[in-house]
């Protein structure tokens, strides 16, 4: 239990003698009291509080500290007021051993009368106390050698070779800082932030990122739907589109700019960083610090000291990794840095300064004068131009930049990265030079960078794919199986370092009949080495699971742990065991369980082994001769014969899928589910196997069937979306969801459609078609891709991809296949796929009999379907009667044909029911996407999602999120555009040009044609003062309204962009405030210019619960193009403004009316989706009623799953809560 944990290390604390603390005891309350006793002073005590309570130590605690003892120095007071900054997780002895060190560092500067430098050297960094403790020396001679070799080996050559720790103009000494300098500074944190704000990015103070912060934490994320994703990559990912991707920085030394980190040493671990996603744009302080803890990813997994019980997981984590975290961290914290100094200095891109990092191994080498070509060589600017303008844009050569921003930069790498992780191994991080395309992340050719995949745990979790997929689970190793029985394997698990049994005997491709025109070889005996001499003698006694090996052996040939192969000839097939116990060498004791190469459990009796006892008489011995093997051989050191023997032989060493799964079922009600703990059924070498199998697909396939034998309670957990099957297809095929490419192959096919834009049928931009071929090959294409390199059945018309519009023909590309994997409940039988594919056939290298289509990106792969054995068997029989009860896992005929896509009537695709499939919309979103927009409103502009010119995402997911705000706090919004430097007149001058983002001048001139106070009060709906008023609410109210003018009088009105006229102010509940001034490059200025409108009206209407529920802001007039036209700016149909900052989700009560007003303007000037008149025509503006904006409002807050403000139909409500002098609605 937590609070036992707590105890107890309050008690080992106090055992442990940590230098410079006296005494260790717990308070009265459960604080922690220690006294401290520096070199140089007097002792005083500190006070350790758990926060927010001792219940959640260690995992989910932080601790704030502070002393009563007067006289403390103001260094070390600053320093306790730091500790909830970093010691979040931490443990008791290691936190005092920490602060120890930090406060006699703190006394040893402060006798150089240097009092509030803290530092942090490498011995006390704030998260580095795991493991073993560190004396510390109290002479100053040390402290002084000590910081003269900080970095004594680790120069990179980028930098300054004499910079230090700290002693950049910045990072130092933060609080010595004299104003103007502070000012300064503070100033140019709120430029690079700006920087990033401006470019798309949401920002987030989570701590410091002041002048004076010594420790600061910030947060920079986009919404995945802004990446240009296609659909497919954000569903392999495991990511949602509303979901955000976050990048937290860490200074743990004070605020560094770009120079600053130009100058610095590379690895001086001053910054840090961490990526993740997040349901919100930001995460919590306590979330960002346990994201930095190096002890993150064992968290889940930590015990207590006494009682060994697992401490509880966070229930909802609001920063967690992402499906390449661990990689992108690795990669991000260990070369960023370096890549940019070498960037910076010789003007490379970010592909050339990782080869030339690389070859120079780390180091710039300035002796060269000119740079290889190999280094001037950059991606594919294709590709990059698919990127989001935010991430693609590259702000280090952007001439028009002048001042450049740090944390910009880190988050276009770090996004640049994870958008196109395809491209890049996940362990070294070089770019991969195979010649196909992937939607999953892996790892190059490089033997040791598959080792370290699988061994440091950066490819998917085998045991959640199983219990969350376990059909696809079941689909993988079918195909695995078959292509290494046939022979038929590309590539191979080589770096692993597989200990395996030698290859005795051949039995792939002996009986297979799975591809066209295939005539099994026959593999001849002396094709496989002789392994014979391998083989160990042994006696066996298979009652009692015992191996006696010849006496005269020196020593025993085997380990506990290791697996071996017993082989007898009165037993059928030989079988496998684990060794359990060599201590009674030369009897041996092997696993109760011996495993089948057909992956059946062999046991002797079903009765309990009886055990000796003086009262009984053991069982006679029945010893037997056998051959025994052991799994000792490297399968990196075989060749491919050997390979895919063995991974024959250990697929059918496996359990079926079904017992995988309920095992972990069975194991995770106890503890986390692993399948290292089935330690006497499967193998490591079996595992690492089907690890390999999991982590090597590179497609994404997702169930939307029901599969044999699956029950109706796990298709309800599985959540497979039955409504995305083809309609129309026979019973016996099993349908899965299928996708593969690149991340951006979605948006090629986008744009070979466009390129064929004026050769298609407007109605029919794309057909569907069927591609069989043989099962071994399968494994090949959902890793690789479709492609004709290989040529096995024929290519009588030509080179492509063949394709059939009647699934008949495919058929007989896709042979029925008689050997299957035995653990497998689908039990395939061939399978095919269904593409779509760009609708000119003429253009095809053929189109009758077959459509041969030579262009892989106009090939999109749907739905991949196998054929199962019994599988018209395993869905209910047709309805009778057209009663609508049926179960939803009938053959899809009865769907609503409107949920289809119309196929084109010249090439309808055909199932082997004689009759046309139906595909759902959701297949075909991208292409249908742009039937309309090509054909039906061809006026319009293409839409932008934030993605620049190649917003890769669908329509789909585009809808989700623009109608919902960013919901950026007002605190985060504030520190961007406030002016706190009010001590330097540069300072704040510069500030206030910026407080309007585009609008103002440079000369300073009011120059606008918004006239203050030609609003007619008349045209407007004004209430009287409500009945609801509460004084609490009025007085506060007033002063904000005070405070509102006062700026309003005191800053220029086109630097200001709103407007309050105090005489329409007579009811403090209510105020009509109007914006103005937008920039003319927008879209809304320039539609505001053609109507010759002026301003923006905004009404805000207060309730009594302000300041602690947000008030309610709509817009008056005119009317804006409502979303469903194109139409943008986060105003809904009816007029309210659809902002969770606006709802009791994201309000917070210090959230000012300044600061909410900017946050609108800001988002009607948001150029993702921007906000256009209804109408252009002078004189046609029309009013939003109050009512329907009531009703957007509460849908807006519904659909997002915000929060409604309490009573809030009594204060927007006229007719409810007011005085009887409403009117106008």
């Amino acid at each position: 239990m937590p609070r036992k944990a707590f105890v107890a290390d309050v008690q080992a604390a106090e055992e442990k003698h940590i230098p410079g603390i006296s005494s260790v005891a717990r308070g009265p309350d459960d604080d922690v009291i220690v006294t401290f006793f520096p070199a140089i002073g007097s002792p005083f005590e500190i006070n350790f509080m758990a926060q927010p309570d001792v219940a959640s130590y260690p995992s989910e605690s932080m601790f704030m500290a502070y002393t009563n003892t007067e006289g403390v120095p103001a260094a070390a007071a600053a320093a306790l007021e730091e500790i909830p900054n970093w010691s979040f997780g931490m443990r008791l002895p290691e936190l005092i051993t920490t602060v120890s060190q930090k406060l006699q560092r703190v006394f040893a500067t402060g006798s150089r009368e240097d009092p509030v430098d803290l530092g942090d050297d490498e011995d006390t960094e704030m998260v580095d106390v795991d493991g073993e403790d560190q004396e510390y020396e109290e002479d100053e001679e040390d402290d002084d050698e000590e910081e003269e070799d900080y970095y004594p080996d680790e120069d990179d050559g980028f930098g300054l070779s004499n910079v230090r720790l700290g002693s950049s103009s910045h990072a130092s000494a933060a609080r010595q800082l004299d104003p103007a300098s502070a000012a300064k500074l503070n100033s140019r944190i709120r430029h690079d932030l700006k920087s990033a704000k401006l470019a798309g990015f949401s920002i987030g103070v989570l701590n410091g990122m002041k002048a004076e912060s010594e420790n600061s934490i910030l947060s920079l994320s986009i919404r995945v739907a802004k990446l240009g994703l296609s659909e497919e990559a954000v569903q392999a990912w495991d990511l949602e589109p509303q979901q955000y991707l976050v990048l937290l920085i860490r200074y743990s030394n004070g605020y560094k700019c770009f120079e600053d980190i130009i100058n610095d040493p590379a690895k001086s671990h001053d910054v840090t960083f961490r990526v993740g996603v997040s349901n919100k744009y930001k995460c919590t302080l306590l979330e960002a610090l346990a994201a930095f803890r190096e002890t993150t990813k064992d968290t889940n997994k930590q015990k207590t000291a006494d009682d060994g019980e697992d401490v509880p997981e966070k229930a909802t984590a609001g920063f967690s990794n992402v499906f390449i975290s661990s990689s992108l961290n690795d990669f991000i914290n260990g070369q960023f840095i370096s890549l940019l100094k070498i960037r910076n200095s010789v003007a490379l891109g970010w592909d050339g300064a990782k080869r030339y990092f690389n070859d120079k191994q780390g180091r710039l080498d300035v002796q060269t004068a000119e740079l290889a070509s190999q280094y001037l060589e950059e991606s594919d600017t294709q590709k990059d131009s698919i990127l989001p303008d935010s991430i693609a844009a590259d702000h280090l050569t952007d001439h028009q930049v002048k001042v450049i921003s740090f944390p910009f930069i880190a988050a276009q790498f770090a996004l640049r990265y994870l958008t196109r992780c395809t491209e890049f191994c996940l362990v070294c991080h070089d770019k991969i030079e195979e010649d196909f395309e992937a939607l999953k992340p892996y790892v190059c050719s490089k033997p040791l960078c598959l080792y370290q995949y699988m061994s440091l745990g950066f490819g998917p979790s085998v045991e959640h794919e199983i219990l969350t997929q376990p059909y696809v689970v079941d689909l993988l190793v079918s195909f695995c199986y078959a292509s290494a029985f046939a022979r038929r394997l590309r590539e191979y698990p080589t770096g692993m370092s597989l200990a395996v049994p030698p290859v005795l005997n051949s039995v792939t491709a002996s009986s297979y009949a799975g591809r066209m025109n295939y005539q099994a070889p026959g593999t001849p005996v002396d094709a496989l080495p002789d392994m014979k001499s391998l083989q160990i003698e042994v006696k066996v006694d298979f009652h009692r699971q015992e191996i006696t090996f010849d006496a005269a052996l020196p020593s025993c040939p085997v380990r506990n742990g290791d697996w071996v192969v017993v082989a007898a000839a009165s037993r059928s097939s030989p079988e496998h065991f684990r060794v359990e116990d060599i201590s009674y060498f030369p009897l041996v004791k092997l696993s109760s369980t011996a495993v089948n190469r057909n992956g059946n459990l062999m046991t002797e009796s079903t009765s309990p082994a009886v055990p000796a006892t003086p009262a009984t008489t053991p069982p006679p011995t029945s010893l037997i001769s056998a051959m025994l093997t052991i799994y000792n051989q490297n399968f990196d050191e075989m060749d491919d014969l050997q390979k895919g023997e063995t991974i024959v032989m250990l697929l059918e060493t496996l359990p079926s899928v079904r017992e995988l799964r309920a095992f972990l079922v069975q194991q995770s009600r106890k503890s986390e589910p692993s399948l290292n703990g089935w330690k006497e059924r499967v193998s490591p070498a079996a595992l690492g196997m089907l690890r390999w199998i999991i982590a090597s697909n590179r497609s994404c396939i997702v169930q939307v069937d029901r599969c044999p034998g699956q029950s109706d309670a796990e298709l309800a957990m599985s959540k497979t979306r039955l409504d995305q099957r083809l309609s129309g297809i026979s019973e016996s095929w099993v349908q899965f969801r299928f996708a593969q490419g690149s991340p951006d192959k979605e948006q090629r096919f986008l744009n070979s459609l466009r390129a064929q834009q004026t050769n298609l049928d407007a109605k029919y931009p794309t057909i569907f078609a069927w591609h069989g071929s043989a099962l071994c090959n399968w494994h090949s294409i959902i890793r690789s891709g479709l492609d004709f390199k290989e040529t096995l059945n024929g290519r009588a018309y030509g080179h492509g991809v063949y394709h059939a519009i009647d699934q008949a023909t495919s058929i007989g590309y896709a042979q029925s296949n008689t050997i299957r994997w035995h653990g497998s409940e689908l039990k395939i039988s061939s399978a095919m796929s269904l593409n779509e594919i760009v609708n000119c056939p003429t253009q095809f290298t053929s189109s009758s009999p077959f459509l041969v289509v030579q262009h892989i990106d106009w090939i999109q792969c749907r739905y991949l379907l196998v054929q199962v054995q019994g599988g018209s068997s395993m869905l209910p029989e047709y309805p009778v009667s057209g009663n609508s009860s049926g179960n939803s896992n009938q053959v899809t005929s009865d769907l609503n044909s409107t949920s289809e896509v119309e196929q084109d009537p010249k090439r309808p695709a055909m199932s082997t029911l004689g009759k046309p499939i139906g595909v759902p919309r959701c297949a075909a979103s991208i292409s249908r996407a742009f039937r309309v927009s090509a054909v039906e409103t061809p006026a319009k502009k293409k839409r932008k999602n934030g993605s620049g010119s190649g917003s890769g995402s669908s329509g789909s997911i585009t809808q989700v999120v623009e109608l919902e705000s960013e919901g950026e706090n007002i605190s985060d919004i504030d520190f961007l555009f406030s002016d706190d430097e009010n001590t330097s007149a540069m300072g704040k001058g510069k500030s206030k040009e910026k407080l309007v983002t585009l609008n103002s001048k440079k000369d300073g001139k009011a120059l606008t044609d918004f006239v203050a106070g030609s609003l007619d009060q008349a045209t407007l709906p004004m209430l009287q003062p409500p009945l609801y008023a509460t004084s609490s609410a009025t007085k506060t109210l007033s002063r904000n309204l005070k405070e509102v003018l006062a700026t309003q009088n005191k800053t220029p009105l086109h630097e200001l962009g709103w407007y309050i006229n105090p005489e329409m102010i007579s009811n403090v509940y209510q105020w009509i405030v109007e914006l103005h001034s937008f920039d003319q490059s927008l879209p809304l200025a320039q539609d505001m210019k053609a109507a010759k409108v002026t301003s923006i009206v905004l009404e805000i209407r207060f309730g009594k619960d302000y300041p602690f529920s947000p008030p309610f802001v709509r817009v008056i007039r005119p009317r804006f193009l409502p979303f469903s036209a194109g139409g943008g700016g986060h105003v809904t149909a009816g007029g309210a403004m659809c902002m969770e900052l606006l709802t009791n989700t994201g309000w917070t009560s210090v959230s000012t009316i300044e600061s909410v007003l900017l946050q609108v303007r800001v988002e009607m000037m948001n150029l993702d989706r921007p906000a256009r008149l209804e109408s252009k025509v002078k004189g046609s503006q029309r009013d939003y009623g109050t009512a329907e904006a009531i009703d957007a409002y509460e849908r807006s807050c519904k659909m997002h799953g915000w929060a409604i403000p309490p009573g809030f139909r009594d204060f927007a409500n006229p007719t409810d809560g007011f005085g009887a002098g409403a009117s106008g609605y």
